[in-house]
């Protein structure tokens, strides 16, 4: 069974592109601040808020969520 790993494929992903929390956020429309709370597991994104992230990065929803080991 896969892993959930959003909240630490997101900050690396993040951190890979050398990208501040900000630029994502004013890129997607996503808050500054939920950007943060995903990254520290404290809230759970919606389904289009994940569908952004995904589209941002050029990424599958799988690959955005789960541990592809």
């Amino acid at each position: 069974m896969k892993q959930i790993l959003f909240a630490q494929n997101l900050k690396m992903l993040r951190k890979s592109q050398k990208l501040s929390q900000q630029q994502i956020a004013e890129k997607t429309g996503i808050a500054r601040s939920m950007i943060s709370d995903y990254e520290n597991g404290k809230k759970e994104p919606t389904l289009s808020v994940l569908d952004k992230l995904a589209k941002y990065f050029n990424l599958t929803l799988e690959e955005l969520v789960y541990d592809k080991r």
